[in-house]
């Protein structure tokens, strides 16, 4: 079982990067080419859900993995240290994921709010409320490629290799 779950973690930290591209993209199109969102009626209910689901679906995957990382700390508090990964308890990864998963739950609570009031709703803010989750979703789209950007490269706050003397 721990098998399949490293599998779902290793996929989904693949795809956290491609989705934040897409939000910076997309936040790109909307802010700079406002045209395209007021196009066709069939062609803008399409970009609104675009403009929607990106962010939440990046929100989503960032919260999952934050939450399972508070899981495996409560665990391994617990006294079960089967689950445990190299990294998970320090301090500047604990940070990181609660300043992650914080900035994910306002960014799903903008992409639920956009879907809600786009296409649920009858009421003003269509063009405001996707562009506040994509707002959201773009500083999240940001933080997740630092911090990939960071894993890559090795973080100059916790080292790959341990230094010996």
């Amino acid at each position: 079982m721990s098998d399949h779950r490293s599998e779902l973690s290793v996929a989904r930290r693949r795809l956290e990067p491609v989705l934040a591209v897409v939000v910076l993209a997309w936040t790109a199109v909307w802010i700079v080419e406002p045209a395209v969102v007021g196009t066709a009626e069939a062609v803008s209910s399409l970009v609104v859900l675009v403009a929607v689901l990106a962010p939440g679906l990046l929100a989503l995957s960032v919260l999952a993995g934050a939450l399972a990382r508070g899981a495996r700390l409560v665990a391994t508090r617990l006294g079960s240290d089967d689950r445990t990964r190299a990294g998970d308890g320090s301090p500047v990864g604990v940070l990181a994921s609660v300043a992650l998963g914080a900035v994910a739950v306002l960014t799903l609570w903008w992409a639920v709010g956009g879907l809600y009031v786009a296409f649920l709703a009858d009421a003003g803010g269509v063009v405001l409320a996707p562009l506040a989750a994509l707002v959201a979703g773009s500083v999240l789209g940001v933080l997740v490629l630092a911090r990939t950007l960071l894993d890559r490269l090795g973080s100059p706050i916790r080292p790959r290799k341990p230094i010996v003397d």
